[in-house]
């Protein structure tokens, strides 16, 4: 059975929201104004006819659209999905009590700016593989050959990866491939259970010096304490912050496109003009360190070893930089107390999606006066938020920096001033 419902509004994931006998609705790729069937199964929907479309639908960018689930909402005309994304934010702000927040315009990425992926790929019984990303709410692949999303050299690298996996996998054996754009070639770790023999090292070997990826690695799933294994590295993989390189490691974390990492950094570094002493938390590589360290000496604090060894010995070659010391620490475990923060101006804080609730409460207590906030959550953003302006910190105006296209994913920069 269907019913004929009118899409309302836009919701968190990107899901069209209608009302059906006092309860919201659900529907994937529906568009506020659609007039629709849909069947209903609990609180979701499922999209069976457009009786008439939205002015706010477009045609999807790519033809995998609805099937691959990397993508949400293709099919909004970029005017609301700008109003839409920016909302995320303010809804989330708005349920922790907050008004009058003055919410910059959405900075977007660009289409095929996306510098990282992992794909997933199982093997079939006639000899092929599947590579991609699952369909939406399943675990089930579908398999590209496009994407408008990822940057070229990852969509041109599809096709010859596909036709050397095939000789690699048996029915349904999984693997992953993590792959990473840097400045100067692809990065690519393949994630898969077992140790590699001396064929398949030589294959891979050779597999990157025909394709000119920068680095081929090996990543054991099986292993109780999994690694990267580096198998060939032809050239020593980089990407650049403010003119300076910085050689990163395998499964390095990195800003997802070079234009919302600029737009990140441009906006921090707004915030230094009366810092000379800065501290980094959650500093990963250096995105942020490297560029303060132009007019700051620079406290970078991350508890992966690997990114934060990359930045100390890339910082170390630099030029025209002050100075940047590293710690090594977990700073969910053992957060800065006051005593350690007092001695910086400004600190930066760019922690994981479940925010930093013990080291923001630890910044409130120290004298910190200015505070550069990134957030890849709204919600623990707003969380955030609340604890530091209940402390007489000053919300600036609020970035939201889109790096992640027609998905609910965001990223969000703000700058606190402490009153």
């Amino acid at each position: 059975m269907t019913d004929k419902v009118i899409i309302g509004e836009l919701g968190g994931r990107g899901d069209g929201i209608t009302t059906l006998d006092g309860k919201s609705i659900f529907i994937p790729f529906s568009a506020p104004g659609d007039k629709v069937d849909i069947k209903v199964d609990g609180n979701k929907g499922r999209l069976r006819h457009i009786h008439h479309s939205s002015s706010h639908r477009v045609d999807a960018k790519c033809k995998h659209f609805t099937k691959c689930g990397g993508c949400a909402v293709q099919h909004i005309n970029e005017k609301y999905y700008r109003l839409w994304k920016s909302g995320l934010v303010r809804t989330a702000l708005e349920n922790q009590g907050f008004k009058n927040i003055d919410i910059r315009p959405l900075e977007m990425s660009s289409l095929h700016s996306r510098r990282r992926t992992t794909f997933h790929v199982i093997g079939r019984n006639d000899g092929n593989i599947v590579l991609g990303y699952a369909e939406k709410g399943s675990h089930n692949l579908i398999d590209l050959d496009e994407c408008p999303i990822l940057v070229s050299e990852i969509v041109n690298f599809i096709s010859p990866l596909k036709i050397f996996l095939k000789t690699l996998l048996n029915n349904k054996q999984k693997m992953s491939i993590q792959i990473t754009r840097g400045d100067n070639g692809l990065d690519v770790a393949f994630k898969g259970k077992g140790d590699v023999d001396l064929n398949l090292r030589m294959d891979l070997a050779t597999f990157a010096q025909e394709n000119d990826l920068a680095r081929v690695s090996w990543f054991d799933t099986s292993l109780k304490k999994p690694y990267y294994e580096m198998l060939a590295e032809l050239k020593k993989p980089y990407v650049t912050f403010e003119g300076n390189k910085v050689f990163f490691p395998q499964g390095a974390f990195i800003q997802a496109t070079v234009q919302g990492q600029q737009t990140l950094i441009n906006i921090m570094l707004a915030s230094l003009q009366d810092g000379s002493h800065v501290v980094d938390l959650f500093s990963g590589c250096g995105t942020f360190s490297i560029a303060a360290a132009q007019t700051a000496n620079v406290h970078a604090v991350e508890n992966n070893k690997e990114m934060l060894s990359a930045l100390k010995s890339s910082s170390n070659i630099m030029t025209g930089i002050k100075q940047i010391t590293t710690e090594l620490r977990d700073l969910f475990m053992r957060p800065l107390l006051p005593h350690e923060l007092d001695k910086f101006d400004v600190a930066i804080i760019d922690p994981p999606r479940a925010g930093a609730k013990h080291q923001i409460q630890e910044i409130i207590n120290s004298k910190i006066k200015t505070l550069v906030m990134v957030s890849c959550n709204p919600l623990s953003f707003a969380r955030d938020v609340q604890d530091l302006s209940l402390a007489g910190f000053k919300m600036g105006s609020v970035t939201p920096v889109d790096q992640f296209l027609f998905s609910p994913h965001l990223e969000i920069i703000t700058i606190f001033k402490r009153t």
